[in-house]
């Protein structure tokens, strides 16, 4: 991909003249200025900016806010980025490492370091790696909650030890949690920590399978520290309120949320766990309006999904039947909902609604033909009717022929 369009963050205009001047020097001149972070995401979306050059301390919204915002969303995600600063704390320090910003800048500027810094990264995103790409695919597929197709992306070459391993092993950690396999999830993630205990990104994935298997006070315990660590890490504290959700601890939940808001007030991650708090209080209408601009839909989706099935375990079959429903009906336009169509039919098998049970399965599998557990729901039902004396309606059998067939074509 050939970078042409650069935006510069800075209210500086000395700072920003001297990287107006050198970019063109370099032959580039499709260039944006942005005085404020709020204008610069503005301008990053309208202009579809391939590479940000950022001032680290800036009037309202930080760079330490921006750089976290511009990674939040799917279609920024890999947009490079330099920062520079008169000098860093300790805190800003750690920050930059989590994120895995490696081009920093200190001011004043060496015009010579700059350009080879700008150039070499132009290079780079030019001339991508074979690996780089795959990954950045496989991270993507997991961004849309599509892990299957992920996982059909990886190769042996992306675990070799080398530069990606580590990159490779925390996508598969995620892959396999979307796949619901815990334990590979979480030997892999081991095996990154092996190689990284710092790093940032596998700890708070190490929590994260923690939290799923019920191991909320060490989840939580990991998560606190990481925020002790680093407080300017907003990630690190969504994580945190999201684990204290986890273990019914609403309340610490509230605070920790509150603190980040207070940070970035439109920090839609953020929004999206108070959502997922809402629901789980049962206050479905603050919990649409929260989440009315998310791009996590998927992440919300599991997270109703897992509270749906915990009401199911325990007997309550109306009450998990009606937060599947919610939950589909909130996120109708933001997700893949054939997770909580399946669950949602197995909902009504345990209640004995075969019928609709298998109206929600074949649902589940005619939206996603590779999920066999549907397909195997689905002959159960099929069965149980009619060993009831109920023929299942013609148009769903055929619907769900029709989708297996199409998926062995294509396999």
């Amino acid at each position: 991909m050939a970078i042409e369009r650069f935006l510069i963050l800075d209210d500086n205009t000395g700072n920003t003249l001297f990287f107006e001047m050198l970019l063109k020097e370099l032959g580039f001149s499709n260039i944006t200025i942005s005085p404020t972070g709020d204008d610069a995401l503005i301008q990053a979306d309208k202009n579809h900016i391939q590479f940000y050059i950022v001032a680290w301390e800036l009037r309202g919204m930080p760079g330490t806010i921006f750089v976290q915002k511009a990674r939040s969303k799917k279609k920024r995600r890999f947009v490079p980025c330099i920062i520079y600063s008169k000098r860093m704390a300790p805190d800003d320090v750690k920050l930059t490492k989590d994120l895995g910003f490696t081009n920093i800048l200190s001011l004043p500027f060496d015009r010579q370091q700059v350009k080879e810094m700008i150039t070499s990264i132009v290079n780079f995103e030019s001339n991508i790696d074979p690996r780089e790409n795959q990954l950045r695919k496989i991270e993507m597929y997991v961004w849309d909650g599509s892990p299957g197709e992920a996982y059909k992306m990886f190769t042996d070459d992306l675990f070799k030890p080398g530069p990606y391993q580590t990159r490779a092993l925390l996508a598969a950690t995620e892959v396999f949690m979307g796949l619901a396999k815990i334990e590979k999830a979480e030997k892999c993630v081991n095996d990154a920590l092996r190689n990284a205990p710092d790093n940032n990104r596998a700890v708070q994935l190490k929590a994260r399978i923690l939290s799923r298997r019920g191991h909320h006070d060490e989840a939580i315990t990991i998560l606190e520290k990481l925020v002790q660590a680093s407080p300017k890490n907003i990630s690190n504290k969504i994580n945190l309120g999201s684990a204290y959700i986890e273990a019914d601890r609403h309340d610490e939940a509230r605070r920790v949320f509150s603190d980040v808001m207070g940070e970035d007030p439109n920090n839609q991650d953020c929004k999206d766990q108070l959502a997922t708090l809402a629901f789980k209080e049962g206050d479905f209408s603050l919990a649409e309006q929260l989440i009315a601009e998310t791009e996590n839909g998927n992440e919300l989706a599991r997270a109703f999904n897992n509270l749906a099935i915990s009401q199911v375990a325990k007997g309550d079959f109306d009450k998990g039947i009606i937060t599947y429903n919610n939950a589909m009906r909130m996120l109708a336009d933001k997700a893949r909902l054939y997770l909580l169509q399946y669950n949602l039919g197995l909902a009504y098998r345990k209640k004995g609604a075969l019928e609709k049970s298998l109206h929600e399965l074949a649902s589940s599998y005619t939206s996603e033909p590779t999920f066999e557990k549907a397909y195997v729901a689905i002959a159960r039902v099929v069965q149980e009717l009619k060993a009831k004396g109920v023929k299942p309606e013609p148009k769903l059998i055929r619907d769900v022929k029709q989708a297996r067939e199409l998926a062995k074509k294509s396999a």
